[in-house]
């Protein structure tokens, strides 16, 4: 019998060549950055194809804090280390949003999971760890009910009031921590010519602010006007709809009165008291 044993591996390598040739083609390696789409890179980093990869998750530090703050999870924690034992404490994180003193720290994960602590109990063993749906919360000086998964807000309670409500000092913090809501800011037209089809698409374009309401805080619920005071003794007066739909939020450094009843530019700032009428 002939033998015949080189023909199969003549055949495997020119599969091998054939399939190299191919790749090269389609993603030549020194041309791939120029050639690429933004909808291709979207595609691949960000779509169905490779939904593990948490590219674009947030996590937010809110309530008493110099001024709101979110982290890139891949910031915090790069998908690709490899290294075991990846973590960050929770006054880390506290400390690189310019927060070094706090009463209380509530972590509330997207599926509405809530966990308080008081500041006795945060120590090195609160920690963050890189998780599939973003960051995990752990300590094991705690039960494990209080390891809440898919952290998205990080929410500070300090130990002052700079404001109050109807007399009763509060803050920020303490009124996030009761109820949070996000108030949509009046929205402005997009117009897209597409290039598909040459016809003009329109939408609306708008952001979204993490706020507390005020009306749980008021002294008289069903108030129809509210007294605000701010920072440099100026008195301003809302009435029955912006009184009704206010809430609290911190744009920058700022501390505002808003309404969705209302345009941004007539939003309060450095609020410092509040009296329900």
């Amino acid at each position: 019998m002939t033998n015949r044993w080189w023909i199969p591996l003549a055949l495997l390598v020119g599969v091998l060549i054939g399939v190299g040739l191919t790749g090269w083609h389609v993603l030549p390696a020194k041309e791939v950055a120029a050639r690429a789409t933004c909808a291709d890179c979207h595609d691949l980093h960000g779509a169905i194809e490779w939904a593990d990869a948490p590219f674009q998750s947030q996590l937010w530090v809110l309530g008493d804090v110099p001024r709101n703050t979110y982290y890139l999870v891949n910031e915090l924690f790069p998908y690709r280390n490899d290294a075991t034992g990846t973590k960050l404490t929770l006054t880390e994180l506290l400390r690189r949003s310019g927060v070094e003193e706090f009463a209380q720290v509530a972590l509330q994960s997207l599926d509405g999971g809530l966990v308080i602590l008081d500041r006795p109990y945060v120590t090195d063993e609160s920690v963050l760890l890189p998780y599939l749906e973003g960051v995990r919360f752990r300590d094991e000086n705690h039960h494990e009910s209080t390891w809440l998964k898919g952290v998205r807000w990080v929410i500070v309670v300090g130990d002052e009031t700079p404001l109050t409500v109807d007399g009763a000092p509060t803050s920020l913090g303490r009124m996030m921590l009761r109820e949070t809501a996000m108030l949509t800011e009046t929205g402005l037209p997009a117009l897209f010519k597409s290039p598909l089809d040459n016809q003009l698409y329109r939408a609306i374009y708008t952001h979204a602010y993490p706020s507390a309401p005020l009306r749980g805080w008021l002294a008289q619920p069903a108030a129809t006007r509210l007294r605000i005071t701010t920072a440099g003794g100026e008195t301003i007066t809302w009435e029955a709809l912006a009184a009704a739909s206010a809430v609290l939020l911190q744009l920058d450094d700022q501390l505002l009165l808003a309404s969705p009843a209302l345009p941004r530019h007539e939003w309060v700032r450095d609020v410092v008291a509040i009296t329900s009428e």
